[in-house]
């Protein structure tokens, strides 16, 4: 692999929520730790990273983060699929609420235009349901974030407690079995636990690529999702401790 292309891929993964250890990055791109320390090192000056402790973190600032609409086209696929089943699970009446994912987003575009209400932070998502005329859109105020074009912070958390959702589907950067659901950065986790406390039915939509993957932050434990909707390629050990916790998956084909 090219230098650029070894670097690209790097940044790649830790805007997935993976953190970059030196050793781990050696054995994957078959380079020796060395190269991957003048690689870290590139990307620090460049203003990418954040170097550690034997290896390196995001530098969260504008124009390091992949923007939404540029990350909507990975996994593209699996995604579409995965929001096409969540749509199906919404119903006349109901009270939902969308997070700032790409996955989301998908969902959002295939809901068909019918009598809910939508609540969502994310402005894409905002927009793309403002077209349809018999959907109900509360976007949630506060800090817009540029590279998610997304609204946080403490208004928009506060803003969240006057509401009750009937089903809340998020997604996430990482789902390990013992971690659980896991984000990169707080003020995405904030706004999710908000919405998550109080809804009714909480409906996790993740590719598989999220799974057996720890990001900085634990958003939520197992226990607290109701259904997963996911694609073939989950783990087959995932399912089998899904089914001894009663957690519903739903694969899509």
């Amino acid at each position: 692999m090219a230098n650029i292309d070894r670097k690209k891929e790097i940044i790649l993964l830790l805007e997935n929520g993976e953190v970059a250890k030196v050793a781990q990055m050696s054995k994957r791109f078959g380079v020796t730790e060395e190269t991957i320390r003048r690689d870290l090192d590139a990307l620090e000056k460049e203003g990418h990273l954040i170097r550690t402790h034997g290896g390196a973190i995001l530098n969260r600032k504008e124009g390091t983060e992949l923007p939404l609409l540029q990350r909507e086209g990975i996994n593209l696929g699996e995604k579409r699929k995965i929001g096409l089943y969540g749509a199906s699970l919404v119903e006349e009446g109901d009270v939902i609420s969308l997070d700032a994912s790409t996955t989301c987003l998908l969902l959002a575009k295939q809901l068909p235009d019918i009598d809910i209400t939508v609540i969502t932070y994310s402005v894409p998502i905002a927009y793309e349901l403002a077209r349809k005329s018999r959907i109900r859109v509360f976007l949630i105020g506060g800090y817009v974030d540029r590279q998610l074009l997304a609204n946080t912070g403490a208004a928009a958390e506060k803003m969240i407690e006057g509401y009750h959702v009937d089903k809340c589907f998020i997604s996430c950067k990482g789902f390990d079995w013992k971690r659980g659901i896991s984000e990169p950065y707080e003020s995405q986790s904030q706004i999710k636990r908000k919405i998550m406390h109080i809804s009714e039915q909480i409906i996790l939509l993740a590719d598989s690529h999220k799974f057996q993957k720890k990001s900085l932050i634990r958003l939520a434990g197992l226990e607290e999702v109701d259904i997963v909707v996911t694609d073939s390629a989950i783990p087959h050990l995932f399912l089998e401790e899904a089914v001894n916790n009663n957690i519903e998956v739903i694969v899509t084909k």
